[in-house]
């Protein structure tokens, strides 16, 4: 299986990947210079770079490079170490440079009004894709969206049969009307994507929730949905409901979705700290000891 066709695989599925490819050579080493090996999510392996321990410590650095998202140099000496590779007489140097393949993530912006239209803006100033989907011409153009990656106009059925959302893949649901957000919803619950967010009052989602659950969805399929959708920070304007928006789905990019305020963070953190001191002066007050607020009164 060649190494770089499975690369574009991984990233056409909305998988992270990590390619390892060897940049220098000094010595007896158990490959050559420019040996390739690529690394998959779940650690399985296209190509090689020499196998055993070394081969199994640049796999484990690739893990690593996939989850910081920054790439590394794994230099080894097998004379030094010569427990990287028993009984072989490897005595040589070689550095790996290992690059961690990060799929683009895709925005399906369902909804071209003017919440979609400041979405669509926040979401490419933070290097998302933004595809936008609409059935009216009038608002979904180029115009309005210069920035889009792609603009699908037409009727809904049609543009979501021609649409293959990946893992990575983000959608964002706010049409005109209650009845083409549950057509979406149900369409994206199909779907392989790991973020939907449906925009709406409470009552409004639940009403949806209800309406796909008689057409056959069970309670676990809604688990993905961020329903209403975004962040609660007041939000009111169609510019304020895009940075909620926006700020929810880095919150999932970056594994951090019970993300909350940092001064909310910080508040709660001092508040567990006093409450702390005051447990341990009230264990260490006497029970003998007179209560200074009696006292006072």
């Amino acid at each position: 299986m060649d190494v770089f066709e499975e690369l574009i695989r991984e990233r056409g599925a909305g998988r992270r990947c990590a390619l390892a490819t060897i940049v220098k050579v000094e010595g007896s080493v158990p490959s050559h210079s420019s040996a390739r090996m690529l690394v998959r999510e779940d650690g399985s392996i296209v190509g090689t770079v020499g196998g055993g321990a070394a081969e199994w410590q640049a796999i484990a650095m690739a893990k690593e490079t996939m989850e910081s998202g920054r790439s590394q140099m794994l230099s080894l000496s097998l004379k030094a170490n010569p427990a990287l590779e028993p009984g072989m007489v490897c005595g040589g140097n070689l550095d790996i440079f290992i690059e961690p393949i990060v799929p683009a993530t895709v925005l399906y912006l369902f909804g071209a009004g003017h919440v979609g239209l400041m979405t669509a803006r926040a979401a490419s100033l933070v290097g998302l894709k933004v595809e936008v989907v609409d059935d009216r011409p009038e608002f979904a153009n180029a115009e309005r969206f210069p920035d889009a990656e792609a603009i699908h106009v037409g009727d809904l059925d049609a543009v979501t049969a021609s649409l293959e959302p990946n893992a990575r893949a983000l959608v964002f649901i706010a049409t005109r009307s209650h009845e083409l957000d549950r057509q979406i919803l149900a369409w994206a619950l199909t779907k392989p994507g790991g973020y939907i967010g449906m925009i709406g009052s409470k009552r409004k989602v639940q009403t949806v929730f209800n309406q796909l659950r008689l057409e056959g969805f069970s309670v676990e399929d809604f688990a993905r949905v961020h329903a209403p959708v975004g962040l609660e920070i007041g939000a009111a304007t169609p510019e304020e409901i895009a940075v909620s928006v926006v700020a929810e789905m880095i919150a999932h990019l970056r594994g951090a979705e019970a993300a909350r305020s940092l001064s909310r963070i910080m508040t709660d953190c001092a508040l567990a700290e006093q409450r702390r001191e005051e447990r341990q002066k009230s264990k260490a007050r006497s029970p003998s000891e007179p209560d200074e607020e009696r006292a006072v009164a």
